[in-house]
């Protein structure tokens, strides 16, 4: 399974670079050796699950970038946009979307089992896109989903 690379705004480190220009209408990609001298803003890439430290109360405190696997798709999410968080908690939990999939109001994110064998669906409440997915480590994989209004 291939994971998106997150980029975050401020997040001084030595990994690769994303410059925005122009309020995200030009996207420079930086080696981890490049400089960039310029008026852009300089996001660092940052370990994916680290995404959620960067969310209060649902909003997002710094601008991040996020380069899907597929190399073709990509997101510029500003600093105070809101994402909605769907729980998937269940016995055992089957994500049906992965991340960058849009989805419509009422369309299934992942398929619940209970103990007795029971399937239950966790529907998406806003149309939008699954910009993010976070496994919650316990004794039963529970997820969250991170979706982007439009």
């Amino acid at each position: 399974m291939k994971i998106p690379k997150i980029y975050i705004e401020g997040e001084l480190n030595d990994n690769n670079k994303v410059v925005i220009e122009n309020e995200g209408k030009k996207i420079i990609f930086l080696e981890k050796e490049d400089e960039y001298f310029g008026d852009g803003k300089v996001l660092y890439q940052v370990i994916y699950d680290d995404l959620s430290k960067y969310l209060v109360l649902n909003k997002l405190k710094k601008d991040i970038f996020i380069k899907f696997p597929d190399n073709r798709t990509f997101s510029y999410i500003k600093k105070g946009t809101e994402l909605i968080l769907v729980p998937a908690e269940g016995y055992k939990v089957y994500p049906i979307l992965d991340f960058g999939y849009r989805v419509l109001k009422g369309y299934r994110l992942a398929g619940l089992e209970s103990k007795k064998g029971d399937i239950r669906y966790v529907n998406s409440p806003v149309n939008g896109t699954v910009v993010f997915m976070n496994e919650i480590p316990s004794e039963r994989p529970n997820y969250v989903f991170y979706i982007l209004e439009e």
